[in-house]
């Protein structure tokens, strides 16, 4: 794929903006550079480049200036031999349009990215100051894994390690060989955690009641206790309140006797407080004021008294103005400086115009006058004289090209007399036939039909091959394989049908049989373990035995000794024993009764089943005896199963149907060769030559065309010659009216020449005639008229010097006569300068005058506020002094204290009565006082000492009987439900399914982490030599040879990417510089594109400024790697640095630069 042309029609910053790649030259690198500056939106285009190949995405960073959906970018792409212009839209359906608005489909790019997605494509086809960074690190980070740093760094895909890490650790946290604690080793613990809760759940019915009771008896004692140790709490908490508020009443009693000693009058308002200080201070504030300003304004008055002011000089102040710094003085300035350098200057150019005189070769005393040529005339002979030599050069070369139209004119003349004695009909004739006959050929499209029956014949013949070779071990002739008999599909399927169904019957009963002879085993060992467990027997044993006795006692009967009598002893003890057992465990008896007939029915059960096993155990070999019957009579192997028999088969159809259709191709090729055959026959005719023995239909095809060919170059060549002599007589026409005309403009110019130079110094005999000497003195006319121009402007501003020097020292001369002053002539500044000092002294005795003045009123203004605060002070005091009762600022602070004390006490009396309210939990203070009056703190303590006492005995009951009453209710919880034990058997199983699942996604987890190990190894291993060599030439080209190359170095904890200097030293990649590592990983991209570029279709690398720590030649060096890139495929590289596009275009010249 290739990017032509990137239309931003709106897209960020951009409006109406194209960037034309334009169309890839066969041959050429397709390497293009876009240079601009910092801000430019070199970033914004890969951007846009993205957004056409994947969409707009959702919150695209771009719609700053054109709103989301005005949005639209897209462009010219090529893909394969097609070229589509597509635009995308930020839609979120059908967001890829033609330019006309048109819907294409989002397939359009999807068979040349191959599934990439937007960071795919960042990862594999770009890089940026980011990415090549990270490759850098990632170098150093392999730790000897080459194999794995290699296809990472090669295809851009560095996470695919750190993706397999993860899931190693994601399987190792569910299972680790060597670790003890994981997911599995904690899914077995919680099973077994809730078989064994499961199990101390199980508990008899009689023990229930007991629970149930012991619950009742702890809860009522729990809460007997609690109510009792409630009841001592609240006494104890109330004397701890009562004892609490005795010291607070005690000081609420002595607070009032205290407030009692205070005889004050009415309170001042809290104002007051702090108002004899402000007042005392703004007393002496103001008498301090007065003092100050008093000072200030004798000291004012004297100083005005000694002040001594000039008026004359202010009656000429106008004048000094009008002449200190103005215009006048500064010339007067300018030309005491400047005068004597421009009488200098004057001199100077005097002599330059007497040289320029002399070297026109004129005598001294000429005129400059009378040789100066009008305005514009040297100019206008200038012109003159460089069109005179366009004009001479133009007939010269008219006259030239005259004499080659003509020589050539006769050279095609003689071509044209060679060719005229060609045939040209019968050439005509043989062209047309020729023709015929190949179209006629093509028009079958006969050797491609050719071709592809000699192939499909031979595919053919393999394939049969193939099929024939898949029928072993059977062996014979085709023959033999087409008369076979075969059995049809319906008595496979019938053989199919009737084989499962007996297998799976058997397969049932099996099932019934292990399950009866588990069953039956069961029922064996509950009875005996229950016999064990009791003693008692079961009745067939208990009748076996008194059986037994009544036996021994027939015996005794019959001998009555003493054998006999301890036979019957023994007998009757067993009876006796079992007897004593069964009446023990009577409860247990119908379950041991229950046991026995289990078991016996389960013995004939298990018979039943055994029986029916056996028949149909037989059915299912009938089944196979038949298959093998039928395998022998085919000559197949007798180990053959139905299904092998049944591949078989289908193998057998197969190759009859590769037979057959290898027939019908050869017999279709035969017929293609016969036509074949004829057409050579015809085109044979037309070569002039002959045709050798062996050749081929499509090399006569060749040499027919060849001949074609050649006739109609033979004709084309005629045709041309005729036309190129037409050309030539025309062109020697043409060339002969350009003599002319040059001729008749040389002329016409000299003409001119003479009329402009008539009536000058120029047309008479003091003069050169020749216009090319008159050329020469045209420089020297034009000096001496800027030298006499320079000297009259010279002679102009002397004079005006002189003229303003005289002025200025006529007004600087009244202007001192004025004020009675001397006055010096040769220098007028001193003066004038003398007067302006003296009008200083005269503003600065002025400005004091008047700011003394201004003082005086602001200290009449201060006095009057100090009069206006006064008045207000003596008010204010007069108030206090009043309501006091006192006659000094002394003893009002005295007295304003005393109120200040008896009020703070009246707060306190009040915080006091607030905590005794709320201490004795009562709503007023006299109930609070009333209850405290009865009360004997002595009895009080004694009382909270033995609450406190029985308070810690009730505690520790409370404890114990709560403990009894967890304990109780503990228990009871374990067995209250009867649902539990079936809800820890539903969490066991639970944890069993949870169990298998994730061992069963461990499993699959294992294995894909192994098939994508092996296979990235593989690709490393069979892609690692040439991707090696590649980057290592890569390497040495971009560090201009100072590095040799790249190799490898096995140590015990891997293999290492070593670079090899070109002095022979190595290194390894830790210990390159940062740049250079940067180049290594640029290396090995580069090889990895080669390698891509060489299996699939391309599409465009872009590269963004990735050589800001590359110098110069190795920048250089990098481009022209980039530029070998570009011969497999589109590279484009963006960059703000203006020195690379002129690197760029020395290290490949056919780089197209784009500007921003």
């Amino acid at each position: 794929m290739r990017l032509d042309r990137l239309d931003l029609t709106r897209y960020g910053k951009f409006t109406e903006r194209r960037l034309d790649f334009g169309a890839a030259q066969p041959g050429k690198p397709d390497f293009h550079l876009v240079y601009g500056p910092n801000e430019a939106g070199k970033s914004t285009l890969f951007s846009a480049y993205l957004d056409v190949l994947f969409g707009i995405e959702r919150t695209s960073a771009y719609g700053f200036l054109h709103p989301y959906p005005l949005m639209r970018v897209g462009g010219r792409f090529s893909i394969g031999a097609e070229h589509h212009e597509a635009y995308r839209l930020k839609r979120n359906q059908a967001s890829l349009v033609t330019a006309d608005d048109r819907p294409l489909p989002d397939t359009l790019f999807g068979a040349v990215l191959g599934g990439m997605d937007r960071n795919a494509y960042r990862t594999m086809f770009s890089l940026d100051d980011e990415s090549i960074e990270k490759g850098g690190e990632d170098i150093l980070k392999s730790e000897g894994e080459l194999g794995a740093m290699l296809f990472s760094a090669s295809s851009g895909l560095s996470d695919m390690a750190s993706s397999l890490a993860a899931l190693k650790a994601q399987a190792d946290e569910f299972y680790r060989p060597s670790g003890r604690r994981h997911g599995l080793s904690t899914l077995k613990a919680e099973i077994e955690a809730l078989a064994a809760e499961r199990k101390a759940l199980d508990i008899a019915a009689r023990d229930y009641g007991i629970l149930v009771r012991e619950r009742d008896a702890a809860a009522e004692r729990h809460d007997t206790a609690t109510a009792a140790r409630a009841a001592v709490r609240a006494s104890l908490q109330q004397a701890e309140r009562y004892l609490t508020a005795l010291p607070s009443l005690a000081r609420l009693r002595a607070l009032r006797t205290e407030l009692g000693t205070f005889d004050l009058g009415e309170t001042p308002p809290t104002a007051w407080r702090g108002l004899v200080g402000e007042l005392a201070r703004e007393e002496a504030e103001i008498a301090a004021r007065a003092a100050r300003v008093s000072g200030e304004r004798e000291r004012c008055m004297a100083e005005r008294a000694g002040l001594a002011q000039d008026d004359a000089v202010f009656a000429v102040e106008a004048d000094f103005a009008a002449l200190s710094g103005s215009a006048l003085e500064a010339r007067f300035r300018t030309a005491t400086l400047d005068l004597a350098s421009r009488i200098a200057d004057r001199d100077r150019l005097v002599a330059m115009i007497a040289a320029n005189i002399q070297a026109l070769d004129l005598p001294a005393q000429t005129d400059p006058a009378d040789i100066l040529l009008p305005a514009g005339l040297a100019e206008r002979l200038t012109g003159l004289l460089s069109r005179r030599a366009a004009l001479a050069e133009r007939r010269e070369i008219a006259r030239r090209e005259l004499k080659d139209a003509e020589e050539a004119r006769e050279a095609v003349r003689q071509k044209v007399v060679a060719f005229a004695g060609a045939e040209a009909d019968s050439d005509d004739e043989t062209q047309a036939a020729l023709s015929g006959a190949l179209r006629a050929a093509r028009s079958g499209d006969l050797p491609a039909r050719l071709r592809e029956s000699r192939r499909l014949v031979a595919l053919a013949r393999r394939d049969a091959d193939i099929a024939r070779t898949r029928l072993a071990p059977w062996s014979g002739t085709d023959a033999a394989l087409e008369g076979m008999t075969a059995p049809t599909a319906s008595v496979l399927e019938d053989l199919r049908r009737r084989q499962e169904a007996a297998a799976e019957a058997l397969r049932r009963h099996s099932e019934q049989v292990v399950t009866a002879e588990r069953e039956a085993m069961s029922a064996k060992t509950m009875l005996a373990a229950l016999v064990t467990a009791t003693g008692a027997t079961g009745d067939e044993h208990a009748g076996q035995l008194r059986d037994l006795r009544d036996a021994a006692w027939q015996a005794h009967l019959a001998r009555l000794d003493r054998e006999t009598a301890a036979a019957f002893e023994a007998r009757m003890q067993d009876d006796d024993r079992a007897r004593e057992a069964r009446m023990r465990n009577a409860d247990r008896l119908s379950e041991i009764r229950l046991l026995e007939r289990s078991v016996a029915e389960g013995s004939a059960r298990l018979d039943l089943l055994m029986r029916e096993t056996a028949r149909l155990a037989q059915a299912l070999a009938d089944v196979e005896a038949e298959v093998a019957a039928r395998v022998e009579s085919m000559g197949l192997p007798a180990e053959y199963t139905l299904q092998d028999l049944s591949s078989w088969l289908e193998r057998c159809a197969l190759a009859l149907e590769k037979a057959a259709a290898l027939e019908r191709q050869m017999v279709e090729a035969g017929l293609i060769e016969n036509e074949a055959r004829d057409v050579a026959a015809r085109l044979a005719q037309f070569l002039p030559d002959g045709v050798a023995q062996g050749t081929s239909f499509e090399e006569m095809l060749f040499l027919a065309e060849d001949r074609q060919d050649a006739l109609k170059v033979a004709q084309t060549q005629r045709l041309a010659a005729t036309d190129r002599l037409a050309r030539a007589t025309a062109d020697v026409e043409a060339r002969g009216r350009a003599a002319e005309e040059a001729a008749a403009a040389d002329a016409a110019w000299l003409e001119t020449w003479h009329q402009a130079i008539a009536g000058t110094w120029l047309a008479t005999r003091a003069a050169p005639a020749e216009p090319e000497r008159i050329g020469a003195l045209l420089p020297g006319l034009q000096t001496l008229a800027q030298n006499v121009e320079r000297r009259a402007e010279l002679d102009h501003r002397i004079a005006a010097m002189q003229r303003d020097q005289q002025d200025y020292g006529d007004h600087a001369r009244r202007l001192a006569a004025a004020l009675a002053q001397p006055f010096d002539a040769d220098d007028p500044l001193a003066s004038v300068a003398a007067v302006g000092r003296r009008l200083a002294e005269a503003k600065t005795v002025r400005d004091k005058a008047k700011t003394i003045e201004d003082t005086v009123v602001r200290l009449d203004e201060e006095e009057r506020a100090l009069d206006e605060r006064r008045a207000v002070l003596t008010a204010r005091l007069g108030e206090v002094f009043a309501f006091l009762g006192c006659d000094s600022l002394a003893e009002a602070e005295v007295l304003l204290e005393a109120h200040r004390q008896r009020d703070e006490l009246r707060g306190r009396i009040a915080d006091v009565g607030r905590d005794l309210v709320q201490q004795m939990r009562v709503a007023t203070i006299d109930e609070a006082e009333a209850l405290l009056t009865v009360v004997d703190e002595a009895e009080l303590v004694a009382e909270k000492v033995d609450l406190a006492t029985r308070l810690d005995g009730l505690d520790k009951e409370v404890e114990g009987q709560h403990v009894a009453r967890a304990r109780a209710e503990e228990a009871m919880a374990k067995v209250a439900s009867s649902d539990a034990a079936a809800v820890l058997e539903e969490r066991r199983r639970t944890a069993l399914v949870d169990l298998a699942e994730k061992s069963r996604r461990y499993m699959a987890t294992r294995a894909g982490i192994l098939a994508a190990e092996q296979a990235l190894r593989l690709y490393r291993e069979r892609h690692r030599s040439a991707m090696m060599e590649r980057a290592s030439k890569t390497f040495r080209d971009i560090t201009g040879g100072e590095y040799a190359g790249l190799s490898t170095m096995l140590e015990k904890e891997g293999e290492f990417l070593v670079a090899n200097a070109a002095s022979g030293a190595s290194k390894l990649a830790k210990d390159l510089s940062k740049g250079t590592r940067f180049q290594l990983y640029l290396a090995l991209r580069v090889a990895g594109y080669h390698e891509i570029a060489a299996s699939r279709e391309i599409v465009p690398f872009i590269a963004d400024d990735i050589m800001e720590t590359f110098d110069d030649g190795r920048a250089l060096n990098a481009l022209r790697v980039m530029g070998g890139m570009a011969t497999g495929g589109q590279v484009i590289y963006l960059t703000h640095h203006q020195h690379l596009c002129d690197l760029a275009r020395e290290a490949c010249p056919e780089v197209t630069i784009h500007h921003l």
